[in-house]
């Protein structure tokens, strides 16, 4: 069988069809040259995927089912780094392996600017469909300071990621933030705020470099 096409579809949905947008006509018809009746698959982001086919620009539903959110619930809570390219390559990257939650922190060293949250989330939409996953990337609005991160609702466990901290333990919390500090590197204050600190190596990374490195070892352990 070929690739299908995947798609995300914001809820709700209702009654047996799910009309699509215009963007999302001319790309499966102009570009990708869906014909009519062809399966393709859906998600609504949150877990609820379907298998349906395409008729008359609109999406026919069929057999649907809910998957359970990936474990460890994972949050980066990255220092934005200063090139957009850079910035979208971390979003895009995060999403295809499932990280639940980006948070941009304002640090005093950092250089960088979170970019705009409707292209965040655009770069978050096209890993998913890419990825054909089910969980769709959130990208928090607002940047958050260190000192901030472990009374957010989503925390769970808080580490810091540094040069000489502990090695990531065998098994995760099932939910767990692990921030990244900027390229100029933490300030005294924000690594003394008691957090857990973890290791990735002995050499120095990139903001994004460290971010998926810490997706990849805690949810493809």
């Amino acid at each position: 069988m070929g690739h299908r096409p995947h798609l995300y579809l914001p809820p709700p949905w209702t009654g047996p069809v799910i009309e699509l947008s215009n963007n999302q006509r001319h790309h499966l018809l102009s570009v990708l040259r869906v014909q009519d009746s062809e399966a393709l698959t859906y998600t609504d982001g949150a877990g609820r995927m379907g298998v349906g086919h395409l008729h008359g620009g609109s999406v026919i539903r069929s057999t649907e089912e809910s998957r359970p959110a990936p474990r460890p619930r994972l949050t980066l809570a990255v220092a934005p780094p200063r090139d957009k390219d850079r910035a979208r390559f971390l979003v895009e990257k995060a999403g295809e392996l499932e990280v639940a939650r980006i948070v941009w922190l304002s640090t005093r060293y950092g250089q960088g600017h979170p970019p705009p949250l409707g292209k965040a989330t655009a770069w978050a939409v096209a890993a998913l469909e890419q990825s054909q996953g089910v969980h769709l990337l959130v990208i928090e609005p607002a940047p958050v300071s260190p000192d901030q991160l472990g009374s957010q609702s989503w925390s769970g466990e808080t580490w810091l990621a540094v040069g000489d901290g502990d090695p990531l333990p065998g098994e995760a919390p099932e939910t767990i933030t692990v921030a990244i500090g900027p390229e100029g590197g933490w300030a005294p204050e924000e690594l003394g705020l008691g957090l857990p600190r973890i290791g990735l190596g002995r050499t120095t990374l990139r903001v994004e470099t460290a971010a998926l490195t810490v997706a990849v070892l805690l949810m493809r352990a």
